[in-house]
């Protein structure tokens, strides 16, 4: 008898000193070391069932999509550990079941997905192979036999024996969950997002939505996208008795495009329900990445809904596809849904791409699950507790960072909606080891309960250390309170990179020392110093020009077929073409054609001889056709590069202060040329052929 209700006592004692301590801490729940563990992926869906875990899709090592469903039971496997006599620490040894469905959706990865207490998992879009439907079985048509004629743009990865900072690196030795023979990921760390996007050609975005009921335990189809894309993000309301939660679905992108669009199904859509081939409601449409009204199209971004008119987006990646912005970005906007309004806000996490995040669940509502209620409130945060969002990991940096600030291993992003500020707190280790999960990126993520105490789940994903993939699963116990009531870690962080080395000398290059340059060789008149002063001042700014261009290029980790087709870019490459040709002319005028004076005589009407004056025709740019092309490449070329700096400050996402100093800095410049345009223009038709009056 007593040996019946033991797992039950120690549930009771587990749940009363994880609930009255209010830790903010990590709990191992699986070190993917047993042999019913799901195989190591990235890009999955997860969802929570008040009991269960649901585990769909994803891609392997190589990329290729899955469409395998596992789910994962939070009440069984207990054991404790005697460590020390004054201390108890224990472990969870969970179970994993395989599931299959009659008809599940086709393989996929990089799918939206967003979960709802007491409903269901939604995912929308992602990645997958030609032809995907719900009865389409990737297997059969890409068997053993036939892996021999695909063509896959992956490198093998190499043994993780072959790299001796790994092998010596006890972070990674020790780890439990590390698996010495599972290599280092694509390739290096050097080229790894470009074989992402790369491998990515290989398969094609799908348009569909589906829905897995937890009630039916079914899959079924619901509204689809205006757009086949991946890698978008989604999030969901809670679930509230006899309705339909509220699901918001934001860009991602394609194999050539990304998008900036948000749309929205289920409460609050006129029209719509959960189930259905309809389309889905727009709340933004897809618009371009020059306005700091809204934040601009991107993908790998994280999204949370705080209530159900509050959304929280962090990062993500905004280079390539037809758009341009830093990769990874950590840039914060608030959504309110019914005004379709976005707000900009403070700036604090690091640089982030595929990290989990997600709006904490309260005690209250986790102690509601199993009696068929969830609380009624427009949050997951019933009862006195603010709407609070934590956000974990992600991938940090790329080849193009500088100085880059990573998160430390206990360090938790948290964001209040009631302060509208982001902070950075110290959660506790997993009291089964005192370990942490690797930091990582493309893990899958959801809200839940573990055994009455609110938190997220992690599955998986890939290790931004040594870029192979996992198979373990976390839990970060948190309610909205003890995230807020967690120490802090650090202050914020402000990482640099080359993407900001080119838009600083870009900026000096066509915003000040050629403008500059200009005015001394156009506006000075006859001034000893003009021709060395404006030869100096052009060639230290093409020097920058190069500079700045091989900066840009650098910072552009995507292919650039992919990245050369916006505005930006494309005017940057034209603008700098010109430079390097104007700096030539300039240079053969200076070099070949000399300055030479002429003194002419100017005649009255009347033919009498008033006086005679001498003249200098200033030709040290080059004589007739010489002079006319210098000059209009000069106008040209200033006038495309303040064109350009104004489209990068827009790509740059920079704050709105900056924008504001730029384009009045910019109209005063500008009116200035104009006005001394005008008076110059006005001088030479008032002087005689030959040149500037100069007086006997």
């Amino acid at each position: 008898m007593f040996l019946n209700i033991l797992p039950y006592l120690f549930i009771f004692l587990i749940f009363v000193s994880t609930t009255y301590t209010q830790q903010f801490q990590w709990i191992l729940l699986s070190d993917g070391s047993s042999m019913d563990t799901p195989d190591p992926r990235r890009d999955a869906a997860l969802g929570f069932d008040q009991t269960f875990l649901i585990l769909y899709g994803g891609r392997t090592e190589t990329g290729m999509p899955l469409q395998d469903c596992y789910s994962f039971n939070t009440l069984t496997g207990i054991l404790f550990k005697i460590i020390q006599i004054t201390s108890i620490k224990y472990e969870f040894l969970g179970q994993w079941d395989k599931l299959t469905f009659p008809a599940p959706p086709s393989s996929r990865y990089g799918m939206a997905s967003a979960s709802s207490i007491n409903g269901g998992l939604y995912i929308f879009g992602g990645f997958g192979l030609q032809g995907s439907s719900q009865n389409y079985n990737p297997y059969l048509s890409y068997g053993a036999g036939n892996q021999q004629v695909i063509n896959y743009n992956y490198a093998t990865p190499p043994n993780f024996m072959q790299n001796p900072i790994l092998m010596n690196n006890p972070d990674f030795v020790n780890n439990p969950n590390y698996n010495p023979m599972s290599g280092t990921g694509y390739n290096g760390v050097n080229n790894y997002n470009d074989n992402d996007d790369r491998i990515d050609e290989n398969f094609y975005p799908v348009q569909d939505a589906w829905f897995l009921s937890y009630a039916t335990k079914t899959w079924q189809q619901t509204q689809t996208s205006q757009y086949a894309r991946g890698f978008g993000s989604a999030a969901a309301s809670p679930y509230i008795s006899g309705s339909v939660p509220k699901v918001v679905y934001s860009m991602g992108k394609s194999r050539d495009w990304m998008y900036s669009t948000v749309e929205t199904i289920g409460e609050g859509t006129s029209g719509l329900s959960q189930s259905g081939t309809t389309q889905s409601a727009i709340i933004m449409y897809d618009l371009a990445s020059y306005s700091p009204a809204y934040p601009h199209a991107r993908y790998g971004h994280s999204t949370a809904l705080l209530t159900d008119n509050h959304l929280l987006l962090y990062g993500g990646c905004l280079s390539g596809y037809a758009k341009g912005g830093p990769c990874p970005s950590k840039d914060s906007w608030l959504l309110y849904i019914d005004r379709g309004h976005w707000e900009r806000l403070g700036e604090c996490p690091t640089t982030k791409t595929g990290a989990a995040m997600v709006t904490l669940p309260s005690y209250s509502a986790c102690a509601a699950m199993g009696q068929g209620s969830v609380e009624t409130s427009a949050s997951m945060n019933a009862g006195m507790d603010q709407p609070v969002a934590v956000l974990w990991s992600g991938r940090e940096s790329n080849p193009s960072s500088i100085r880059t600030y990573p998160s430390p291993r206990d360090e938790i992003a948290v964001f209040s909606l009631s302060q509208k500020e982001w902070f950075l707190k110290r959660a506790a280790p997993s009291p089964a080891d005192g370990s942490y999960p690797m930091q990582r990126e493309g893990s899958a993520f959801v809200a839940g309960c573990f055994q009455g105490v609110p938190g997220m789940y992690v599955f998986g994903g890939r290790a931004t250390a040594d870029r192979r993939l996992l198979h373990d699963l976390w839990f970060l116990q948190a309610s909205p309170q003890d995230a807020l009531n967690a120490p802090r870690t650090r202050g914020c962080t402000y990482p640099f990179s080359f993407y900001h080395l080119h838009g600083v000398f870009q900026f000096f290059t066509y915003g000040i020392i050629f403008p500059f340059g200009y005015i001394i060789g156009r506006h000075t008149g006859n001034l000893p110093i003009k021709r060395r002063l404006h030869m100096i001042l052009q060639i230290f700014g093409v020097a920058l020009a190069i500079c700045g261009f091989s900066f840009g290029v650098h910072s552009v980790r995507a292919p650039s077929w992919l990245h050369f087709r916006h505005a930006h870019a494309i005017i940057g490459i034209i603008t700098f073409i010109l430079t390097i040709f104007q700096f030539i002319v300039g240079l053969t005028g200076a070099m070949f054609l000399k300055r030479r004076a002429d003194n002419r005589e100017r005649l009255t009407e009347s033919s009498h001889k008033l006086s005679q004056d001498g003249f200098h025709q200033d030709t040290w740019a080059g004589e007739g056709a010489w002079r006319i092309v210098h000059r209009i490449l000069g106008s040209i070329v200033l006038a495309l590069g303040l064109v350009n700096i104004s489209l990068g400050v827009f790509l740059a996402v920079l704050p709105l202060p900056v924008w504001v100093v730029w384009y009045i800095y910019m109209s005063l410049l500008v009116i200035g040329l104009i006005v001394m345009e005008i008076v110059a223009l006005r001088r030479e038709r008032g002087s005689p052929a030959g040149g500037a009056l100069k007086r006997p």
